[in-house]
């Protein structure tokens, strides 16, 4: 004699509450996004650019700086740490709202684990260079060759992690979301988010970080994770 167990067609016995997923998933996308904004303006405030610094070949004058404002630079780089963790596990549980055998939710995966702790490694690398180079260099010892290199390293990494992120990752869970949860004007935001993306791997190659093209995907990016974490908060409520 068998039994059968039946469970009601709106259900997931594996996902738990559709709306409750979704809200936590928008919590998650927009408190990610909110920290690494709220990083982005202490990194403002010190007045600091390591970008700028290593196309000038200015390293010297950056570490000088980054000693000067070591409190605001240890809470810029701090705030993207946790930032860039809540980010990805925001974009994982947004990957996790739409089609599951899309092969844009592996991507998206993908994209939300490598991208984060990536940022994890060189924005500690970052945090190395203002908390231990940069005193070093303002007490007269030689280090301007190994902060050369680290800062190449740092910030080579931040933008492909950043387009890994937001670009790469964004446009995947808009495609597996695309007809579940994601309207057409949010997929759309997340093309332009992937070509701008594009553009910015364009700058770092041929251009050294040309700013014009890199930057744009930061803000757009970051706004395509909020308006997607409110997004899915109104489609649970």
């Amino acid at each position: 004699m068998s039994t059968t167990t039946t469970t009601p067609a709106n259900t997931d016995i594996h996902q738990g509450d559709p709306g409750t997923r979704r809200r936590a998933a928008g919590i998650m996308a927009i408190v990610g996004a909110i920290t690494m904004l709220i990083g982005t303006a202490f990194w403002a405030a010190s007045g600091t650019d390591l970008d700028a610094a290593l196309e000038r070949n200015a390293i010297g004058e950056y570490l000088t700086d980054a000693a000067a404002n070591s409190t605001l630079l240890t809470a810029n780089l701090g705030f993207w740490i946790l930032g860039v963790i809540l980010l990805g596990l925001g974009g994982i549980m947004l990957s996790t709202l739409g089609d599951q055998n899309s092969p844009a939710t592996a991507v998206a995966r993908f994209a939300f684990t490598a991208g984060p702790a990536a940022g994890i490694v060189f924005f500690s690398i970052w945090l190395g260079i203002v908390l231990g180079l940069a005193p070093a260099h303002i007490a007269g010892e030689q280090v301007e060759a190994i902060a050369l290199a680290l800062g190449h390293a740092s910030s080579i990494a931040d933008w492909v992690a950043t387009v890994i992120i937001l670009s790469l990752g964004g446009a995947a869970v808009a495609v597996a979301g695309r007809g579940t949860w994601v309207p057409r004007w949010l997929f759309r935001w997340a093309m332009l988010t992937a070509v701008l993306g594009a553009l910015s791997i364009v700058g770092l190659i041929f251009f050294a970080r040309n700013a014009a093209l890199g930057f744009p995907v930061v803000p757009v990016g970051i706004g395509f994770m909020i308006a997607s974490g409110i997004t899915a908060l109104r489609r649970g409520a």
